[in-house]
């Protein structure tokens, strides 16, 4: 096997049309696990907050559900900008992450400059390919651990990095890092900004998990490092809003006026349903955040449980809802699972996912129901006992 090449992994390449264009590998695996169910699943990659629908609406009429045309107007980018403390016109809106990571690559994509992207591994595969279906070649840099039981904050690798910014025109980075619910070290995320601000780079940074250390030292934003970044975030994963598919790009106002064409000529318009209820719901938004600290409290401590009776020593991230975790005794995720988890109902995610490199991790979610959580340590205990 290449070293970039594994059966789930991102699929990294040239421009991609037509036939060529590659599958999502992970989803032909994972989704039908989940429609097959599965009695213990570890496997969350957002928080799923029970919002309780009838107080956020309080009684309120739904008859501009579809109406686009209101006094006052529907203005997504004044509400997204009151939350981020920035200026309206610093925010374009879109339908999900997915699809604001395109407008945000269009906004910095030097057009005198090679249409090819580095992107950040490991990450998840949408946030790798997408460039690929827009007529760019993908390279990866890598992110990694320094040994291979350290699931810390991995460090970027400089020197790599260092080598391939001549001959890109953008490059895209996930800060707070899926799998591992890790916040980039702040020395590399600044020196990762300065390099590409030296070499006339463009910086996409996918944030979608970021909003899980709002209020700590962890929370920071790319577009707060200089006008060749913009940041990509959404409604999704850390607030359990995903089928509102309610995204944003934040950046430079400059920037933010090919995003906005970029959406206008993609989308059109946004969709009435999803703003009026994302209106509704942002004057609560600090709920989930709240519920997401509080599971945390609760269902942490028994995965700590029995990684110790196993004797396998772990740091968990400082905040989010999963985390990486290398298993003993070499074996590969996809194998442990297919042979030790699916027996026992149990699923969780294979690192392999993200980057082939990690074929020997799992992704754990502790972000689920409390009662549910607790009944799953039992059979990641089993499994954990399997390994040896």
């Amino acid at each position: 096997m290449e070293e970039w090449e594994h059966p789930l992994s991102p699929n990294l390449g040239g421009p991609a049309t037509g036939a060529d264009l590659p599958p999502i590998d992970y989803l032909e695996w994972y989704v039908p696990r989940l429609q097959a169910g599965v009695e213990h699943d570890l496997t969350q990659s957002g928080f799923a907050h029970p919002w309780d629908w009838d107080g956020v609406l309080q009684g309120e009429s739904l008859q501009n559900l579809t109406n686009p045309f209101t006094e006052p107007p529907l203005n997504p980018e004044a509400l997204i900008s009151a939350i981020e403390g920035v200026s309206p016109a610093q925010v374009v809106c879109g339908h999900g992450v997915s699809q604001c990571l395109a407008f945000a690559l269009m906004a910095v994509l030097d057009p005198d400059k090679p249409r090819k992207v580095a992107v950040e591994m490991p990450s998840f595969a949408i946030a790798s390919q997408f460039p690929r279906a827009l007529g760019c070649e993908v390279i990866p840099f890598w992110r990694g651990p320094s040994d291979e039981g350290d699931c810390g904050p991995w460090r970027l690798d400089r020197e790599g990095i260092s080598q391939l910014l001549a001959e890109v025109g953008a490059l895209i980075t996930t800060p707070m890092q899926n799998p591992t619910g890790w916040m980039m070290d702040e020395d590399d995320q600044q020196w990762l900004a300065d390099v590409c601000a030296t070499h006339g780079v463009g910086l996409v940074s996918d944030e979608v998990y970021i909003d899980s250390a709002r209020g700590t030292e962890h929370h920071r934003p790319m577009f707060r490092y200089g006008e060749h970044c913009v940041s990509v975030n959404s409604l999704t994963k850390c607030y359990g809003l995903g089928p509102l598919r309610l995204g944003w790009v934040i950046g430079s106002e400059e920037r933010m006026v090919t995003a906005g064409r970029a959406m206008h000529t993609m989308q059109g318009m946004l969709a009435t349903p999803s703003l009026r209820l994302a209106e509704m719901l942002l004057p609560r938004i600090n709920e989930p955040l709240a519920l997401m600290a509080e599971r945390r409290e609760t269902n942490l401590p028994l995965l700590l449980k029995v990684l110790d009776s196993h004797d396998i020593a772990w740091t968990p991230p400082p905040s989010g809802i999963f985390g990486c975790i290398h298993l003993p005794n070499d074996w590969s995720a996809l194998d442990a699972i297919e042979q030790i988890a699916d027996p026992l109902g149990l699923l969780v995610v294979p690192g392999g996912m993200f980057a082939p490199q990690l074929d020997g991790y799992v992704r754990i979610a502790w972000g689920g129901e409390p009662r549910a959580f607790a009944a799953a340590m039992e059979p990641f205990d089993a499994f954990l006992k399997g390994l040896k």
